[in-house]
């Protein structure tokens, strides 16, 4: 029998002795970061404190999460801002070339849990699809990784020409979608 989202958080949590996160609040969220600036490589998610809305929709805690806040990523999904404003942006699969390919790392605390994953501008290879020509999500079905409370998060990507497997300089935004636990006092503040 498959474990529930909750029920792999609840695990988890366990696991890293963080008996209280089964008390707090489940939600869904979606958490993002984008680096208008177009380069080889990125590093997303890192440094997230020092931009605001709309380039990242994280807050002060930059990327990690308060205590007892958690986040179970269920699918990962990248898109190309259109300008440094980061109030327009692009699947990986209407650039020019035949499409923009992502591979990335995830890195959790000091441990990288994903290494060398390609999302395809023109499907995946390896990960369910949504069926959209050009999906540049990964949904981790079945699955799912865990980023703990206070432990900082980064997503290292590069992307390239799908067609070519040439690197190309790209702006570039990360999206990290699940099942979440949020802080929650059980009492009227």
């Amino acid at each position: 029998m498959a474990l529930s989202a909750q029920d792999k958080m609840i695990y988890v949590a366990n696991k890293l002795g963080l008996s209280t996160l089964k008390n707090m609040q489940g939600s869904t969220r979606v958490i993002y970061d984008q680096s208008t600036t177009a380069a080889l490589d990125h590093t997303l998610f890192a440094g997230s404190a020092q931009r605001n809305f709309p380039l990242t929709n994280l807050g002060a805690n930059g990327n990690q999460f308060q205590v007892d806040e958690a986040l179970l990523i269920e699918q990962i999904g990248f898109f190309i801002p259109d300008a440094d404003d980061g109030q327009n942006y692009n699947g990986l699969a209407p650039a020019p070339f035949g499409g923009i390919s992502v591979k990335f790392d995830l890195v959790i605390g000091n441990k990288t849990v994903m290494k060398d994953v390609v999302v395809e501008g023109a499907g995946q290879q390896a990960f369910y699809n949504d069926g959209a020509v050009g999906s540049s999500v990964i949904t981790l079905e079945g699955v799912g990784i865990l980023i703990p409370p206070q432990v900082e998060f980064y997503v290292r990507a590069s992307a390239f020409i799908t067609t070519t497997r040439v690197a190309s300089s790209q702006r570039l935004g990360c999206y990290l979608f699940g099942t979440a636990a949020l802080l929650n006092f059980n009492t009227t503040i």
